[in-house]
């Protein structure tokens, strides 16, 4: 694989991870008023469909797509880790 092509890879990897996070934040609280038990699995397979979509849309090629899913991925394990910190800090 050409460095080119990675880099793009990367690029999309990291817009794709930065929307997903937006999205779902958005639409969490709604998600959440009707469906309790299984909301946060809901919002995490919401979340990998759009990476997956966002990064096919910008390449339009398999690899677009996986890179989308990926970025997603990380999103949802980074932003989990930190919330798990930010628990960690607050007890006493």
């Amino acid at each position: 694989m050409k460095i080119e092509a990675f880099a793009e890879l990367l690029k999309n990897g990291t817009l794709c991870s930065v929307a997903v996070y937006g999205i779902t934040e958005a639409i969490k609280p709604v998600i959440k008023r009707f469906v309790s038990d299984w909301a946060k699995s809901l919002i995490r397979i919401f979340a990998l469909c759009c990476g997956t979509a966002f990064g096919f849309y910008l390449t339009q090629t398999p690899e677009g797509a996986m890179s989308g899913f990926c970025g997603a991925s990380l999103s949802a394990v980074v932003v989990a880790r930190v919330k798990e910190k930010i628990k960690e800090g607050s007890k006493p």
